[in-house]
């Protein structure tokens, strides 16, 4: 029985060692810094621009630009200087605009090595639409895909797993417009069919993914379960002793 115990003991304490190094390994991934920057231009139009101000490295990254189209309607786009490599392609002509706006940074056609050049990526500019009712509309920068390679140009490419699984080679866009983490945020004020003001607001929340949830709970339950087995090896070995 104390072997028993003490094999139990010692991978426990394996598991929970392994979740621990998968957190730290989760944390050193690559990862991306974005601003977003809505300003009101003299015209009345909104400009939203998306910098890139941290790149550890990648070959595939996906954004998506969410906003209440009920008030807002985009009206035009162009790209920065920033990941031009990757080649950006986007959902502005794609045959009909539907928001939010999705791009992805990713060259079809060569196996890149990781790009780790920051700047403008891209410019939105949107109008309020007429009849916009009253009131504060979101505008929100969403990362949804992170992926780089870690080795060389030919190895597979790893995603982030902050962001969620990557999305989804399907004609089905859903995986496109769901899940990723809001990086950015700001708030237009419309009063009167016009832009009344405009702030940005500090947030990064969850959307979809949650492996380091995941990966949190696995570990907090293996040190429960440590703990646990200690408790009932000490009232084991207590109860043999009282024996002898």
């Amino acid at each position: 029985m104390k072997r028993f115990f003490g094999s139990l003991l010692i991978f426990v304490l394996l598991v929970a060692c392994f979740g621990s190094v998968a957190t730290v390994a989760l944390a050193e991934t690559n990862d991306v810094t974005l601003t977003l920057d809505v300003s009101e231009e003299d015209n009345g139009e909104i400009l939203a621009i998306v910098t890139l101000t941290k790149n550890d490295g990648v070959v595939d990254l996906y954004l998506r630009v969410e906003y209440d189209t009920d008030a807002l309607e985009l009206s035009d786009r162009t790209f920065g200087k920033a990941l031009a490599s990757l080649k950006p392609v986007d959902n502005f002509e794609d045959g009909g605009y539907e928001p939010p706006y999705r791009v992805e940074y990713l060259d079809f056609v060569t196996d890149s090595a990781n790009v780790t050049d920051t700047g403008m990526l891209f410019t939105l500019r949107f109008k309020v639409k007429s009849g916009a009712k009253n009131g504060n509309y979101p505008v929100k920068l969403v990362v949804r895909q992170v992926g780089f390679r870690a080795g060389d140009k030919d190895v597979d490419i790893i995603y982030n797993q902050k962001y969620g699984d990557p999305v989804e080679a399907t004609d089905d866009v859903s995986s496109t417009t769901t899940g990723g983490v809001v990086v950015a945020q700001s708030t237009v004020s419309v009063s009167g069919g016009g832009v009344d003001s405009i702030h940005s607001v500090d947030t990064e929340e969850e959307t979809g993914g949650g492996n380091e949830l995941m990966i949190g709970l696995i570990v907090g339950g293996a040190m429960l379960l440590v703990g646990a087995l200690i408790v009932a090896y000490i009232v084991y070995r207590k109860r043999n002793a009282k024996k002898a």
